[in-house]
């Protein structure tokens, strides 16, 4: 799983607790940039990301 949270809050905790319990692997990415290089590298099946504070960066273009 492909979490693509600008911060660290319990909101970007929550899924990664919730993706670990599941028994998912999970990895984060802080910017756009980190985001698609991590996608690119391991492909992931499932990504969320986050578009409530969309001055950090345009969740619609990623």
């Amino acid at each position: 799983v492909l979490l693509v949270f600008a911060k660290e809050d319990s909101q970007s905790n929550g899924f990664c607790w919730a993706c670990e319990k599941a028994g998912f692997k999970c990895n984060i990415a802080r910017t756009p940039e980190s985001a698609l290089q991590s996608f690119l590298d391991k492909n992931h099946e499932i990504i969320i990301i986050d578009h409530r504070h969309s001055r950090q960066f345009d969740a619609e273009a990623l």
